[in-house]
C-alpha cells in the first residue's frame, strides 16, 4: 500500500500516469496550460464571437447617430425634356436711348427644350442641439453592450475554468481507480494464497475476485467521464477533439479577505454594473435629446451648378450659398413621447442597476463562503485519507499474519477507495468555488 501524499500533488501524479494511460489512444486530447486555453477561448470562441459582432452594431449605430452632426456632400445630374422652349432673341430688339451693348447680344433662354444638368452640394449643420444629445445617448448604448460582451467573455473564461478544474478531478479519480484495480488484484493473490496455504476458506478468493471486477466498473466509469470532460472543454474552445488543461496544485488553507474588501473590489471592477450605468446615461441623453428637439436648427449649404444651356443669366454655371433656419412648434407628439420613453428606460435602468449591486454582493458573500467550506472540506478529505491509508495498511499487515479476515482487507480497501475518490472531489470543487470567487470579482481577465 502506498503511503498518503500531501495535499496539491495529485497533478504531478496525473501528469506521470496520463502520458501512458494515453500512449495509445487516437483521442488522446491536447494538453494546454490555463494561459493557454484562455488566449484560444478569446481568439476562437463562437460565443465570444457573437458577442463582438454586436459591439461592432452598437458602435456602428453610434457611427449613424452622429450623421446630423457632420457635413454632407451630394451630387447629383439628369436630363430634362420640356414640351415646348422659351427663348429672348434681343438682337431683333432696339430700345430708343439705349446704347448699343447694353442688351445680350445673344438669346435669353428661360425654358430649353431639352437640357443636361450638374450640380453638387454641401450641407453644414451649425446649431443641431438634440442631434449632440442623440448621438451620446447611442455612445452610452454602444458603451453598454461593450461591458455585457465583456462580462459574457468573463463568464466563459470561469466557465472553463471551472470545467478544467472539473476535468483534473476526474483524471485524479482515473489514477485513483486504476491504484484500487491494482489493490484489488494484490489482494486476490495473497488471498489465494492463503486458501492453498489452509488459512482461509476459499469464499474468501470469490469476495477477492468479486472486489477486483467491481474496482475494474469503477475504472472503466471513471475514464468515460475523464473522456467525457476532456470532450467538454474542446467544445469550450470551438473544438471537436478533446482537450487537457493543465492546473496549478490546489492546497486548502488560503483564507479570503474580509467580505468589505471583497465586495469593495467586486463593485469596482465588474463589468455588468458598468453596463448599468452606460444604460442610465443613455437614457438621460435621450431625455435631453428630447427637450432640445424644441429648439431651431439651423445649417448652411452651398451649391454648385452646370447645364449644356445657358441660364437666363445667359452662363451655363453657377453658385448658391443659403442658410436654412428649422424650427419645430408641432411634431404631433414625437417629443413629448420620446421624453417619457426615456424617462420609464431611465427608471427601468436605475432599478437593474441596484438590483444588479445587490445581486453582487450576495454573489460574493456565497462564493467566499463556498471557498471556505470547500478547503475545510478538503481538509477533512485530506485527514481522512490519512486514516483509511492507515487502516488499509494495517489490515493488510495482519491479514497477511492470519490474524484478520480477508472481509477486513477488502472492508479497509474499500474505505480507501472512497476516502481517495473524496479528497479528488473535494480538491476539484476547491478549485470550482475559487474561480467561481474570482468571477465574482471580476477578476477573470
Amino acid at each position: 500500500m502506498r503511503t498518503s501524499r500531501p495535499a496539491g500533488t495529485f497533478l504531478a501524479l496525473v501528469l506521470c500516469l496520463a502520458p501512458e494511460a494515453w500512449a495509445e489512444d487516437d483521442l488522446a486530447p491536447k494538453a494546454l496550460t490555463l494561459n493557454q486555453a484562455l488566449a484560444e477561448l478569446d481568439s476562437q470562441s463562437p460565443s465570444l464571437a457573437q458577442a463582438r459582432s454586436r459591439v461592432g452594431e452598437a458602435r456602428a449605430l453610434a457611427t449613424q447617430a452622429a450623421v446630423p452632426l457632420v457635413p454632407t456632400v451630394v451630387a447629383a445630374g439628369g436630363y430634362t425634356r420640356n414640351s415646348a422652349d422659351a427663348r429672348v432673341d434681343f438682337s431683333r430688339i432696339s430700345v430708343p436711348g439705349m446704347p448699343p451693348g447694353a442688351l445680350p447680344s445673344g438669346p435669353l433662354v428661360i425654358q430649353p427644350l431639352g437640357v443636361w444638368t450638374a450640380s453638387g452640394t454641401v450641407r453644414v449643420p451649425l446649431v443641431i442641439p438634440n442631434a449632440w444629445a442623440d448621438w451620446a445617448a447611442a455612445q452610452r448604448a454602444a458603451d453598454a453592450v461593450a461591458a455585457s460582451a465583456e462580462s459574457a467573455r468573463l463568464q466563459l473564461r470561469a466557465s472553463l475554468a471551472q470545467a478544467a478544474w472539473a476535468a483534473a478531478a476526474a483524471e485524479e479519480i482515473v489514477a485513483v481507480s486504476e491504484r484500487a484495480v491494482i489493490v484489488a488484484e494484490e489482494h486476490q493473490r495473497s488471498a489465494a494464497r492463503s486458501v492453498t496455504a489452509g488459512t482461509e476458506a476459499p469464499l474468501s478468493v470469490l469476495k477477492a475476485e468479486t472486489e477486483v471486477v467491481k474496482r475494474q466498473s469503477d475504472l472503466a466509469q471513471a475514464r468515460a467521464n475523464r473522456e467525457r470532460s476532456h470532450l467538454a472543454l474542446g467544445v469550450l474552445l470551438g473544438k471537436t477533439e478533446p482537450v487537457r488543461v493543465l492546473l496549478p496544485p490546489v492546497a486548502a488553507g488560503e483564507i479570503p479577505q474580509q467580505v468589505e474588501s471583497l465586495v469593495a473590489e467586486a463593485l469596482q471592477g465588474r463589468p455588468e454594473l458598468v453596463a448599468q450605468e452606460a444604460q442610465i446615461r443613455a437614457a438621460r441623453a435621450q431625455m435631453t435629446a428630447a427637450r432640445l428637439r424644441w429648439l431651431p436648427q439651423i445649417s448652411g449649404s452651398g451649391t454648385v451648378f452646370a447645364a449644356d444651356v445657358p441660364y437666363p443669366t445667359g452662363k451655363k454655371e453657377g453658385w448658391r450659398l443659403t442658410l436654412d433656419a428649422l424650427w419645430p412648434l408641432y411634431d404631433g407628439g414625437l417629443a413629448s413621447g420620446k421624453r417619457d420613453q426615456a424617462e420609464a428606460a431611465s427608471v427601468t435602468a436605475q432599478a437593474a442597476a441596484e438590483t444588479q449591486r445587490l445581486s453582487i454582493v450576495q454573489e460574493v458573500q456565497d462564493t467566499r463562503r463556498d471557498v471556505s467550506v470547500a478547503g475545510e472540506r478538503l481538509h477533512l478529505a485530506e485527514q481522512q485519507r490519512d486514516l483509511a491509508t492507515a487502516a488499509a495498511a494495517s489490515a493488510k499487515r495482519t491479514f497477511e499474519a492470519g490474524v484478520a479476515s480477508s472481509l477486513d482487507v477488502l472492508d479497509a480497501n474499500d474505505k480507501l477507495y472512497q476516502a481517495d475518490v473524496a479528497m479528488a472531489d473535494a480538491r476539484g470543487r476547491l478549485g470550482i468555488a475559487r474561480v467561481a470567487l474570482d468571477r465574482a470579482l471580476g477578476r477573470m481577465r
